[in-house]
């Protein structure tokens, strides 16, 4: 019988820089707080361009983490649902969950240096948007505002916020919205598409998924980027 080697727990990743907006994000937040508008489609060329990056930078963030703690391989369905951790709650963490976290700090980098070449100034990573429950729309929430409500411990205010992974925009403008698109990271190696992740009991949306709740709130069809699978709508 082969021994598998024992692991090592997965420490929790470095803290996640301030979310990039493509440019400075203080001139981001004069220019696009607002609510969503309807903005014009993106270039079919330049759609194509960034759906070909980003598929590059998920295999490659998937591939950089596994090497760290598994060598070669990949995790089993046993090792994926290992208790590491608990969160700031006293929740339990699972090593898939950490792992998820992990690999898409990875991917993020990634994804902001190829769109600062594809798209200088027209993109922003982990945006947050307050979404309206009576008309489905939404509003930019400036990068500062929610670093102060984090910091004051006001996180209530942020409740029912949605935070796309990456947000495709006009220049400067992350309330004009062109195209959104959320890495997803299965534990277990596999070529089936992930499914968006359903909001639980108790929460704003809980008989919605991700990929509804952000078409609703900023438009068009949401992308889901995959090890493996690539860029699906």
């Amino acid at each position: 019988m082969a021994v598998v080697p024992h692991l090592r727990l997965v420490p929790p990743p470095e803290p996640l820089p301030p979310p990039s907006m493509g440019v400075s994000s203080v001139a981001t937040a004069v220019m696009g707080a607002g609510v969503i508008k309807a903005s014009g489609a993106l270039d079919a060329e330049l759609q194509a361009n960034i759906d070909t990056a980003l598929a590059e930078c998920a295999p490659q963030a998937r591939l950089e983490v596994m090497a760290r703690y598994f060598g070669n391989r990949g995790p089993t369905q046993e090792e994926c649902a290992e208790q590491v951790g608990t969160d700031s709650q006293g929740r339990p963490v699972t090593r898939a969950m950490r792992l998820g976290e992990e690999q898409h700090h990875v991917a993020l980098k990634c994804a902001e240096e190829k769109l600062k070449r594809l798209k200088p100034g027209g993109f922003s990573l982990m945006p947050r948007y307050r979404v309206n429950p009576q008309s489905a729309g939404a509003e930019y929430i400036p990068q500062e505002e929610v670093q102060v409500l984090l910091q004051q411990g006001r996180h209530a205010e942020l409740r029912g916020t949605i935070e796309p992974d990456i947000v495709i925009h006009q220049q400067g403008k992350p309330h004009e919205v062109q195209d959104v698109y959320d890495f997803k990271f299965p534990c277990v190696n596999t070529g089936k598409v992930s499914p968006w992740r359903r909001y639980p009991t108790g929460h704003p949306y809980e008989d919605s998924n991700q990929g509804q709740v952000y078409a609703r709130a900023l438009g068009g069809t949401p992308a889901r980027v995959q090890p493996h699978v690539g860029v699906v709508r």
